[in-house]
């Protein structure tokens, strides 16, 4: 071998960053790229439990999906073009808000960001979904007269009348969505005898996240009329207070908040429980803080309610709400301090800020 080339040889060994390797040898220049689909929203909620989430991969190994902090995990459905069924409930603090992974076997990883709220709802009206399909299509005005029920009851409300009907509003609170009552609305479900559970005893749970600038009494959800009709009315009252009330036809079991309660022109959560074998028996709460004096509500009627349930007034609308809802969650049992807190911390991912939020 000549001097010269083996200087050559020398050289191209010791050159900084090089490799004496073959180049069979080497590591291949990352693992093939997987990607997810874009969310329907920037931070995309769910009351079911459920999302699928779907994506590409240009690896050919099997597809996993993994949640953290909740640990849950499961196979997915294709190589090439996956699908992944997710599925969490959210039992523990800290939970709620999970990063989800999706990753293949030999190839890529890809990270998406979701909020599952408590599993497990009777009734779930989602202003991302007031349609059902996460509002696909769905423009700024657009009138709700149905407001589907993701819940596992999937009792609808509805409304007829164009004038009666809330409104879609896109873009109201750090980019989320609501539905937006103006004082002559309202959407009612069908039948009195389904909401039954939310005055006999058995247990019951009324979450909702609602804002308004407007002093004034203003159902957000209730199954009683005017008078000391059966039923119970969870409702902002004037001097921006909260109410709930339980009503036996004769008498009313009423937990009223100090004045504001709540925050003129911001997104508060307001919850009331009613649970048969815990004493007291109902609480009111203002973003999972106790408020006004909590009530033994020992009279549990065994009768369908005055109507059915009514969001945004009462069903003959009486007490009409000047405001945007984002969400009603409503569970046939009472929520613990763990599962009100999971709820607050997804609505506070989800609007971008701790409760009270200011658009």
């Amino acid at each position: 071998m000549s001097i010269t080339i083996a200087l050559i040889l020398a050289a191209t060994a010791i050159r900084p960053g090089g490799d004496m390797r073959d180049a069979a040898m080497r590591p291949p220049g990352g693992a093939p790229p997987l990607t997810i689909a874009a969310q329907p929203f920037a931070r995309t909620v769910t009351c079911t439990g459920a999302r699928t989430l779907t994506g590409t991969a240009t690896g050919t190994g099997a597809v996993t999906w993994s949640a953290s902090p909740d640990g849950a995990s499961g196979a997915c459905t294709g190589t090439g073009t996956w699908s992944c069924d997710v599925a969490v409930s959210p039992n523990a603090a800290g939970e709620g808000v999970e990063t989800i992974t999706i990753s293949q076997s030999g190839g890529g990883s890809a990270t998406v960001e979701l909020g599952f709220y408590v599993a497990g709802a009777h009734s779930c009206f989602l202003a991302q979904s007031y349609d059902g399909a996460y509002n696909a299509g769905k423009l700024n005005l657009a009138a709700v007269g149905t407001w589907v029920n993701l819940g596992t009851s999937a009792l609808n409300v509805t409304q007829a009348t164009g004038s009666a009907q809330p409104t879609y509003r896109t873009n109201i609170v750090r980019g989320q969505p609501v539905v937006r009552c103006d004082g002559g609305d309202r959407v009612v479900a069908a039948t009195a005898a389904d909401w039954q559970f939310l005055h006999d005893g058995t247990g019951a749970t009324i979450d909702t996240v609602t804002s308004t600038s407007v002093s004034q009494t203003s159902a957000i959800a209730t199954t009683s009329g005017t008078g000391f009709t059966v039923g119970v009315r969870h409702r902002i009252n004037t001097s921006f207070s909260v109410q709930y009330s339980q009503l036996d036809g004769a008498t009313a079991a009423t937990i009223n908040g100090a004045a504001s309660s709540i925050t003129s022109g911001a997104f508060d959560g307001i919850l009331s429980t009613l649970a048969s074998a815990d004493t007291p028996d109902a609480t009111l709460y203002v973003n999972n803080a106790s408020v006004g004096t909590p009530v033994n509500a020992t009279l549990f009627p065994a009768v369908a309610p005055t109507s059915a349930l009514s969001v945004c007034a009462t069903s003959a609308g009486v007490n009409p709400m000047n405001g945007d809802l984002f969400r009603v969650l409503i569970y046939a049992s009472s929520l613990d301090a763990t599962q009100r807190g999971i709820n607050k911390q997804t609505d506070e991912w989800a609007l971008g800020g701790t409760l009270p939020v200011t658009p």
